[in-house]
């Protein structure tokens, strides 16, 4: 979903996510951001700086939570079910500040995990 927030080449999703997304306090892992930099680096040409500000943006706008080595030891536990580890490390981070509610296209792996409630914003 944070791509979504910042490519205006997909205009419809960007602006469902945005419109979503308003008025609503929105808990993030770091893992997001991550992953999110991962994409970034990968699959555009965005400079690190302009990375970097994009990373500062989400801070500023969303409550972020680290995961903890307890999130990690609960992730291995929750992969034994041939769930993705990164998926299970955003889940067990979810689980310890009791958030249940992820906003996801991937409604397919997350919807796996007992207790989530996967929203998908473009349906």
């Amino acid at each position: 979903m944070l791509i979504y927030l910042i490519n205006i080449n997909e205009e419809e999703k960007h602006n469902r996510i945005s419109d979503f997304i308003k008025n609503k306090k929105i808990i993030i892992s770091i893992q997001n951001l991550k992953e999110f930099s991962n994409v970034m680096f990968n699959k555009t040409n965005l400079s690190s700086e302009d990375i970097r500000e994009k990373i500062i943006f989400f801070g500023r706008k969303f409550i972020l939570v680290p995961e903890l080595p307890t999130d990690i030891i609960t992730a291995i536990e929750l992969t034994k079910n041939r769930k993705t580890f990164y998926d299970a490390l955003i889940i067990a981070t979810m689980m310890r500040n009791n958030i249940t509610n992820i906003i996801t296209e991937n409604e397919k792996d997350f919807g796996e995990f007992e207790g989530i409630k996967t929203i998908n914003p473009f349906k």
